[in-house]
């Protein structure tokens, strides 16, 4: 783990704090392939920012601290989405705390400031939901409590298929077309616009992109 120690007073964060969802219940082969696709997500995320660090403890939780605050929904959804991609039963809790005032420190679970207040107490607070977003700002949480409700809602219902497809949609640079996605996945093309468009998956991403937009109208 690098070794942080800064104020951030000036720019918000977005910090995601979450959990493996019924981890206790798998063999020891499933759960360490589990851990093994959310290192392998996490180090990705950490990777898009050179300030960005993320900490598993306790084997099924997680806490990642992200400098690309407008980027926090995409990668929320990636790690759900890589997860349920590699097994229909592996998913996870996360809440998107966003803030200001944070002081990150050598140790993730010893930094304070807004972001970790609110995505800590907030995860504390779900049940069945499995994605949250808290802010200070009432304005921005009045646009995305029904939004984010009814994205997570269709994440926990996709198939491994399905996620799968959102996961290569959510990751690329670039709009992929249904062709470039069916290579990748050695499928036809249109077993794969059958997938996107029974479950409307360029939603997906359309509430990321407007997800972005508004963070750094709201915050930035």
């Amino acid at each position: 783990m690098k070794k942080i120690e800064q104020e951030n007073k000036g720019n918000s964060i977005a910090v995601l704090t979450g959990d493996i969802v019924g981890s206790t219940n798998f063999p020891h082969s499933m759960y360490e392939d589990l851990l093994y696709t959310l290192q392998n997500q996490l180090t990705l995320i950490r990777n898009e920012h050179p300030s960005n660090e993320f900490d598993i403890t306790r084997g099924d939780s997680f806490q990642v601290i992200l400098h690309n605050p407008e980027d926090a929904a995409k990668y929320a959804l990636l790690i759900r989405t890589s997860l349920k991609s590699r097994n229909i039963r592996f998913d996870c809790r996360i809440s998107i705390g966003i803030g200001h005032n944070s002081a990150i420190r050598h140790n993730i679970g010893n930094s304070t400031g807004d972001a970790f207040t609110l995505s800590g107490r907030t995860l504390d607070k779900m049940s069945s939901d499995r994605l949250k977003i808290s802010t200070l700002n009432n304005n921005f949480n009045d646009n995305f409590t029904l939004l984010t409700k009814y994205i997570d809602q269709q994440i926990s219902e996709l198939t491994e298929r399905q996620s799968e497809i959102a996961y290569i949609m959510l990751k690329a640079i670039a709009p992929l077309t249904q062709g470039e996605i069916a290579k990748m996945l050695g499928a036809n093309r249109v077993s794969i616009n059958r997938s996107i468009n029974l479950v409307n998956l360029t939603f997906i991403n359309e509430y990321t992109l407007l997800f972005s937009k508004k963070i750094k109208e709201f915050f930035q």
